[in-house]
Order: C-alpha cells, then sequence, then structure tokens
C-alpha cells in the first residue's frame, strides 16, 4: 500500500488498529501534552505492570535529518517520564513503514547513547546524578530492547489483518453494515418452498414441497459471517431462536440487541470488542429519555437509585449508534439501571434477632452484595439455604434503615435445613430487633422492627420444628408437606411424634379398639 499518501495521522490509525487486532492488549495513548512519547503501550506477559512501548512515525520515505532528529526525541521523552513520572518502561519500539538502510542502522543504533548524552548535558532539565544512574541502569539492562519495526512489520499486519486497511481506507464500514443488513433480511424472511418439479405424483396425489434445509443455506450463512468479521472494532454473534434466549453477562461483550420477527421467533446480534481500545475507537453512544410522567413508582426508583444504589427498572425510549448498521433510534422499553460489574462488594453477614431483653431469639448466616453511593447504601442477599431474602436501604447520614424480608414457598423443602431461616422469619416483628454483625466478632443494633405480624405464623414454625426434630432420627429425608392438604389430626400426630423424639411424655386418653 502506499503509506507515504497518508497523513500522520491515518498512519498512526492505521497501524493502532492492525495492533489491536494483533493483540487485544494494546492501548493507545492518544496525542496531547505531556503523552511522553507515547503512542501505543503493550503490558508484558512475565509482569503486565511493565510495558512495552511502541512509537509511531508516518515516515515512509529516507529518513532526513530532521526525522532523525524527532525519533530522538521522542525516545528522549519516553526517558524523562520514565524517571520523572514513574513510567513503567520495559522495551522502546519506534514503528514507521519504512525499513532502515546500512546507514540507518547505524544511526539508530547509536542513538541512545546520543540521547542519554543529551539529556545530560540538558541545562533545562538539569537531571541529578540519580536520574541520570536510573536511565544508565535502564540502558545497560541485559535483554533491553531498543527496536525498529519498519515496512516488513508493517506489510505483515496488513497482510494478515487486511480488513482494517479496507475499513479505514476503502469503506468497509458500508460494506459491514451492508452484510449485517442481508443476514438479517436472510433471517427473517419466510423461507420459499421449492416444488418438487422433477417427480410425477402417485394416485393422483398433490405435488409435495419441500422446504429448503439449513443445510443448503449453511454455505451462504458462513459468506456472511466471514463479511460481518471484518469489522476491526467488534466481533458479531447472531441466532435466531424459537424462544427469547436471556441476556447475560460475557467476556467481551458490549451490547447486544433482540427482534420478535415472523413466526413468534427471535433475531438476537451480539457486539464483542476485539480490543481494550475498541469503544474509545468506535464508541457507541447511547442516549436514554425517561418518562416519568405516567409512573410515579419510575420517578421514585430513579431517586432510590441515585442515593441507595439500589437497580431500578424504568420506562424509557432509548437511542444507540450501534456499529454494523444495527442502530436502534427512538424505541420505547424499559431500562435497567444498576451497578457496573465490579462495583458490587460481596460478604458473609450475620443477621440475629433479639427480644425486648436483648436475649438472641433467632440467627442466620447471609451471602450479601452491597452498593454504596454518597448517602446512602443497598444491600441485597439471601440466607445460605436460599430460603430468605434480605434487602436493606440505609441512610448513612442519619443512620435510618429500612429492611425487607421475603421467604420462598416452604413445600418440598427439607426441614432441617430450612429450620433457622423459618425460626428467624418467625421472629420479624415488633417489639424485637434486628441485629448484624460480619462473619466473625460482635453484633451491633441495626434497626427495630415494626412489622405487627411476623414473616411465618408461629404455628408454622412449630410445624417445622417438629419435622426437623423427627429427621434426628431418621434417615429419609423428611420433606415439609403442602399444608394446606394436612388434616388438624395430621398435623397434630406430627407434633406429637416430634415430642416423644424429644423425650416428652405424653398423657393422653386411649380410643377404643380391638386386638383380634
Amino acid at each position: 500500500m502506499e503509506w507515504s499518501a497518508l497523513s500522520g495521522e491515518e498512519v498512526e490509525t492505521l497501524l493502532a488498529n492492525l495492533y489491536y487486532n494483533r493483540d487485544g492488549r494494546f492501548l493507545r495513548i492518544r496525542p496531547a501534552q505531556g503523552d511522553f512519547g507515547v503512542d501505543l503501550i503493550l503490558p508484558t506477559v512475565a509482569d503486565p505492570q511493565l510495558w512495552d512501548v511502541y512509537q509511531v512515525k508516518k515516515f515512509a520515505l529516507n529518513l532526513t535529518t530532521g526525522q532523525k532528529g524527532q525519533i530522538e526525541a521522542s525516545f528522549k521523552r519516553v526517558l524523562v517520564a520514565l524517571i520523572r513520572h514513574g513510567l513503567p518502561l520495559n522495551d522502546w519500539y519506534v514503528v514507521m513503514p519504512l525499513d532502515p538502510t546500512p546507514q540507518n542502522v547505524e544511526w539508530f543504533t547509536a542513538m541512545p547513547e546520543s540521547a542519554y548524552t543529551s539529556l545530560a548535558n540538558d541545562t533545562d532539565l538539569a537531571l541529578t546524578a540519580d536520574e541520570l544512574r536510573h536511565i544508565r541502569d535502564w540502558l545497560d539492562t541485559p535483554g533491553r530492547t531498543i527496536g525498529w519495526k519498519g515496512l516488513n512489520a508493517c506489510e505483515s499486519l496488513v497482510a494478515d489483518y487486511p480488513y482494517v486497511v479496507d475499513y479505514y481506507l476503502h469503506g468497509g464500514q458500508q460494506r459491514i453494515r451492508d452484510a449485517v443488513a442481508e443476514l438479517g433480511k436472510l433471517l427473517q424472511v419466510d423461507i420459499p418452498l421449492r416444488s418438487n418439479e422433477g417427480t410425477v405424483p402417485a394416485n393422483g396425489e398433490q405435488p409435495t414441497a419441500a422446504l429448503l434445509t439449513p443445510g443448503e443455506i449453511q454455505g451462504h450463512l458462513q459468506r456472511l459471517d466471514r463479511a460481518l468479521d471484518t469489522d476491526p472494532h467488534f466481533r458479531y454473534g447472531h441466532s435466531l431462536d424459537i424462544n427469547q434466549p436471556d441476556l447475560l453477562p460475557e467476556p467481551g461483550l458490549v451490547a447486544a440487541t433482540q427482534q420478535r420477527i415472523a413466526g413468534g421467533r427471535w433475531l438476537t446480534f451480539k457486539l464483542y470488542a476485539r480490543s481494550a481500545q475498541s469503544l474509545l475507537e468506535r464508541p457507541i453512544p447511547v442516549t436514554l429519555t425517561f418518562d416519568f410522567e405516567p409512573s410515579p413508582e419510575d420517578q421514585q426508583a430513579i431517586e432510590i437509585w441515585q442515593k441507595y444504589g439500589k437497580p431500578a427498572r424504568i420506562a424509557a425510549s432509548i437511542d444507540a449508534d450501534m456499529p454494523g448498521g444495527l442502530s436502534r433510534g427512538g424505541k420505547a422499553g424499559t431500562v435497567q439501571i444498576a451497578p457496573a460489574a465490579g462495583e458490587m462488594n460481596q460478604a458473609r453477614v450475620r443477621l440475629r434477632i433479639v427480644d425486648p431483653a436483648g436475649g438472641p431469639v433467632a440467627e442466620c448466616l447471609f451471602n450479601m452484595e452491597t452498593a454504596n453511593r454518597a448517602g446512602g447504601m443497598w444491600s441485597r442477599g439471601t440466607d445460605v439455604t436460599g430460603t430468605l431474602t434480605a434487602e436493606f436501604l440505609v441512610d448513612t447520614t442519619t443512620g435510618a434503615t429500612n429492611a425487607d424480608f421475603r421467604i420462598e414457598g416452604l413445600a418440598g423443602r427439607e426441614a432441617s435445613a430450612v429450620h433457622d431461616a423459618v425460626q428467624f422469619a418467625g421472629c420479624l416483628a415488633a417489639p424485637n430487633r434486628l441485629q448484624f454483625a460480619g462473619a466473625y466478632g460482635p453484633f451491633i443494633d441495626l434497626a427495630a422492627l415494626t412489622m405487627s405480624e411476623p414473616l411465618v405464623p408461629g404455628a408454622m414454625v412449630r410445624f417445622v420444628r417438629s419435622l426437623a426434630v423427627i429427621q434426628t432420627v431418621t434417615a429419609v429425608p423428611v420433606v415439609i408437606p403442602d399444608v394446606a392438604g394436612l388434616t388438624g389430626d395430621e398435623r397434630s400426630n406430627i407434633a406429637r411424634v416430634a415430642s416423644l423424639v424429644g423425650g416428652r411424655q405424653l398423657v393422653g386418653t386411649w380410643r377404643p379398639f380391638k386386638i383380634a
């Protein structure tokens, strides 16, 4: 390709994106005052805290004295960044679409020492003896590479990733949009029936028709997929499903669209970032317009999100400028706002209920996740059996706490496993108090309970306790039945059996019976 016809910005952008496709860990440093002569960095495999630095130049013809001076100036700037700004410099490369001549090799070999001498004599910089010693130690490190990646290296990148050049220089963006549109149309339209014209129906039957089989369109789908795989920033996944598939977090997944098409099927496109720089090179602007007028609940949900960090699902219209012609303009729907990955803190905590005198009456271990905001905290989790769900909104300014507990259906669960959770739920009422502690250590008061009725009635708590006692004398799992289907006598019999197992004496009147 004709490198000399490109501007400096075009060369840098093209080479940066070629390197992104070679290794997704490459990062680009945007030109700015204070960029220290660094264009691209690549964290080393041995120690990601150290960077290989790539300085890109557009020089495509024989180097002039001034261009050599620019290369040396860039190298000096990176050395100053090493000693005065803590740049974690490993190796350094200059990248340009020009292979060195023998004279260039001689000059480049001597360039690091020339740069060191120039820095040592620079009265404006006034490097100290320790700073010069730091540079010298870096230069003399065994295995240190100060390299020139020339035309052959650049052309090798072009040969490996020609779609990057096509995208930036030859209209490849439009071809990707066309491929997405063609694939969408292929998957959305009804596949035409083909009549079996070559056969004669027997016994006066009507001619039959055969559907085009998936195998017959496989080649076309593969060609379209190859066209989609020429986007230098994103890779595209696509599927056609009978049921709407769930969209779950995946490595590299940055966006997805779903559309219900003819026949009730669902067409899904997923966008995956090729590199750490994909969303910087090709951002996906999203405009959300929230509509609070129809629903005061939506307004309240967003206010709680802003103060406490609790996820909110609210009505909104969405306008997203997505790659590949997948943009969605002004579509009405719902948006869930939630903490980003990594923002939630995970912890195991103990919750305890005490009576008015301070005596413990119930305790459970919970797995909780917590989001923090400047004025509040939202926490949610379940006990270790998954039976009881707890949610808290805490005003960190006033200490006011709102607690909400919910319990899953108990029928079919093993009584001994859920007994503690049921006991806890049965004590969730005034005038008891709720206390909190970490996995270890003392409890502190969290809130006074205000509910007039517990989450689980006392009769149900006693019933589950009876089943848990019976479990202690049998190896057969004792599960909680559907209580609504039990008679009063059956419930009483279970309680009596538990009392006997527990060592209590029962006094009663025998009903008449005959012994044969």
